[in-house]
């Protein structure tokens, strides 16, 4: 059987197998013991911000910014890097819109007519919820793969700059257009499984050279086949997350080749210390380069709560991290030790030093600030 048949049945059977879940996870939730701790599936995700943590109704705006001074080898420069708008509108108790819309770098330059920066919508999607297990959702969909391209926003995250992995293999941020389910379940007492399953337009033929560059159109597929990208994730308890991801479809315009990524990743919170990682392969067929990988592991330790009377809610963090991808033709690992102090839980500022096992001249220091509002 060649690809292109074997792409087509499988986006025939697609429909069938999402019935199937649907049907599946209905029978889960009735099973599932009334006891269980009600608590997002993905804490700090798209449905999950500040702004939104104190119950709303009708429209509310939200978002986030940060801002970077870079002191390396290679270049010595302040770079306003985000400003990310947030728009949540509550339809009804069961339908939601949401947005993101993302100011990166900056606007126009002045006299050129040219751009240092970009403006994007960085998902915006309706959900209609018949279940806390059942929920529809279309639009531009933030890809659940992999748990860091979900949980994303510079102020979450304890370092400045994102893991190689997902920068080269996810590539996050990754939004596509297309539509699927997503949902929340309780097996046990304190368990937690939630879902996310899409079709969606897919990378497009750039992914050959490179996955980043290869994220497709929101507008329209470059071929007539739909990807599909998905993930599991389990919480036995509160403070343990674990997940694996996929995304699986042809990339090429004439659907000829198949691209499939598949990710892992672990979340585990004890005390003040906290663990993270995430391993991401990719299978490009029909590309010089057919096989890329990379992966990543995070300790932070927090401490000194409290400790500036100014801010009661404050904290220090010590944090380091391991970065390494393998591109097929290159490979490269990075070093990163920082310590960041937090007023506010939705407020960060970060110090890091970065080596690179090449001499790039891109390792160093970076200062920088994030904060949610």
């Amino acid at each position: 059987m060649n690809t292109t048949t074997a792409s087509q049945q499988g986006n025939q059977c697609l429909p069938y197998i999402l019935a199937l879940c649907l049907l599946m996870l209905s029978l889960l939730e009735s099973a599932a013991q009334d006891s269980a701790e009600q608590r997002s599936a993905v804490p700090g995700g798209s449905d999950d911000k500040p702004h939104l943590r104190a119950g709303f109704e009708g429209t509310v705006l939200g978002g986030y910014i940060d801002h970077e001074l870079f002191w390396t080898d290679s270049k010595k420069t302040f770079d306003q890097h985000r400003f990310i708008p947030f728009i949540h509108g509550q339809v009804s108790e069961r339908i939601h819109v949401m947005a993101e819309i993302e100011f990166e770098h900056g606007g126009l330059v002045k006299g050129s007519g040219t751009s240092d920066g970009e403006l994007k919508l960085e998902f915006a999607t309706v959900d209609i919820e018949f279940a806390e297990s059942i929920v529809y959702r279309a639009g531009v969909i933030l890809s659940p793969l992999g748990r860091f391209n979900l949980l994303h926003d510079s102020p979450l995250n304890d370092l400045t700059n994102r893991p190689l992995v997902v920068r080269h293999i996810i590539p996050t941020t990754l939004a596509e257009s297309g539509m699927g389910l997503h949902g929340t379940l309780y097996p046990s007492d304190g368990s937690l499984l939630g879902y996310e399953i899409y079709l969606v337009n897919g990378f497009n033929e750039a992914a050959a050279n490179s996955l980043r560059s290869g994220r497709g159109s929101q507008k329209a597929d470059n071929n007539e086949e739909k990807s599909i990208v998905g993930r599991l994730n389990y919480s036995p308890w509160l403070g343990v997350d674990l997940g694996g991801s996929l995304h699986v479809g042809a990339y090429d315009d004439a659907g000829e080749h198949t691209l499939a990524i598949y990710a892992l990743d672990a979340n585990v919170h004890r005390g003040p210390l906290d663990f993270r990682g995430e391993i991401a392969t990719a299978s490009v067929d029909g590309a010089a380069e057919d096989s890329r990988s990379g992966y990543y592991g995070q300790v932070a330790y927090h401490f000194l709560p409290g400790a500036l009377p100014q801010f009661p809610n404050s904290i220090f963090t010590l944090v380091g991290r391991y970065d390494h991808v393998d591109l097929g033709g290159s490979d490269e690992t990075r070093y990163t030790v920082g310590i960041n102090f937090r007023p506010e839980e939705e407020t960060v500022l970060k110090l890091d030093y970065e080596i690179y096992d090449q001499a790039d001249g891109n390792s160093g220091l970076i200062f920088s600030v994030a904060s949610y509002f």
